[in-house]
């Protein structure tokens, strides 16, 4: 028996990247394709102006965007400047509601990390948004769930945090974008 599982059941709560970073549905590409650069993240959830997930944006739907499975190899490559790169460009104003995957499939707290794994491989997907009433709390990344599997899972008690959120025309994100195109958060450099 794994040592995770000798210390009682894990939940989603328990494991889940917090705070989550978020975007609105009218973020656009650049704002999106900036953040997952700045953050090392693959992915986010998009949520509308109640909280409230209702999709999520990858890296492949960023490299579906701009041409197919050879721009999502340059992506995953820490390359974010060069010919190539310059050459493509999304389509005109293109924004996360355009492209993001929806409906997003979803997980409670309570979820057992045992169902999100067998959910992610089912699903083939790197990340679950974990919410509640279908407000996001946070997320859970491949990552997470193999780090729990590994037994690194930190004992201490999370604090919830509000999720940090991105997006054009949004008054209440939490994130500025600068004249430079770079996602800030508020109150920051």
């Amino acid at each position: 028996m794994n040592r995770w599982m000798q210390r009682g059941e894990l939940r989603a709560a328990d494991i889940m990247s917090i705070p989550a970073i978020a975007c609105r549905p009218e973020t656009f590409f650049e704002e999106m394709a900036e953040v997952l650069a700045d953050r090392e993240i693959s992915g986010m959830p998009v949520v509308n102006g109640d909280g409230e997930v209702v999709g999520v944006i990858s890296e492949r739907d960023l490299a579906h965007e701009l041409g197919g499975p050879l721009m999502r190899l340059v992506l995953r490559r820490p390359v974010r400047s060069g010919p190539f790169l310059r050459a493509s460009s999304p389509r005109s104003g293109s924004r996360a509601q355009d492209i993001m995957t929806a409906p997003a499939v979803l997980a409670h707290p309570e979820t057992p990390v045992r169902t999100l794994a067998e959910i992610m491989v089912k699903e083939q997907l790197n990340r679950i948004p974990i919410v509640r009433a279908n407000r996001l709390l946070g997320v859970v990344t491949r990552g997470d769930v193999l780090a729990a599997v590994a037994g690194l899972v930190h004992d201490d008690v999370k604090a919830e945090q509000p999720p940090l959120i991105i997006g054009s025309g949004s008054r209440d994100a939490n994130f500025d974008i600068g004249s430079d195109g770079r996602a800030r958060a508020r109150g920051g450099s």
